[in-house]
């Protein structure tokens, strides 16, 4: 399909089959991740795939939004790897890690819905229960946790309502 349509056909998927996926499909989102755009090309990303009955025990003990996906993706960043801007050169909220990561998830989500599957971003996790659990190094900072697989439910009637663009989009001056 081609990109628009691929983008509107994405959705934030909260009940999967249990169905894993194949490993083509999870190299093929792993690959979508690994070809993002990094600053400096530092490539700071850090994926931790999760599809054991051992491992999705305990990403349920991190999070109660897991729905049922038989394959979960810890996105973190090595904050020692990652771009550090300087407060006249770069974003007010974050360092280049957490953009890159964030780079990296959307480009997983589409290769998700390219291949006709269900994906879900969780940022209602506990971090500290994840370093735990997963032995996160210190220096590594948690971004989201993405949950894939076989999509059970369809979109919400909410998926389709968006803001007019001249309601976001503003040209020369906010």
């Amino acid at each position: 399909m081609d990109f628009l349509t691929l983008v509107g056909h994405r959705y934030s998927c909260r009940e999967f089959y249990d169905k894993q996926i194949t490993d083509e499909e999870l190299n093929e989102i792993l690959e979508a991740a690994r070809k993002s755009p990094s600053a400096r090309n530092l490539q700071p990303t850090r994926l931790c795939v999760v599809q054991s009955p051992e491992g999705l025990a305990k990403i349920d003990e991190c999070t109660k939004c897991r729905y049922g996906a038989p394959t979960v993706i810890i996105a973190a960043y090595d904050h020692d790897v990652s771009s550090h801007p300087t407060p006249d050169h770069g974003p007010e909220t974050c360092d280049f890690g957490d953009i890159d990561t964030t780079i990296a998830l959307a480009n997983m989500d589409d290769a998700v819905a390219n291949l006709g599957l269900g994906g879900c971003w969780v940022g209602a996790f506990d971090p500290r229960k994840v370093r735990e659990l997963f032995h996160v190094p210190e220096s590594y900072r948690l971004v989201e946790l993405f949950m894939v697989g076989h999509p059970k439910a369809a979109p919400g009637p909410m998926h389709s309502q968006r803001r007019a663009m001249e309601e976001m989009v503003c040209r020369e001056t906010f």
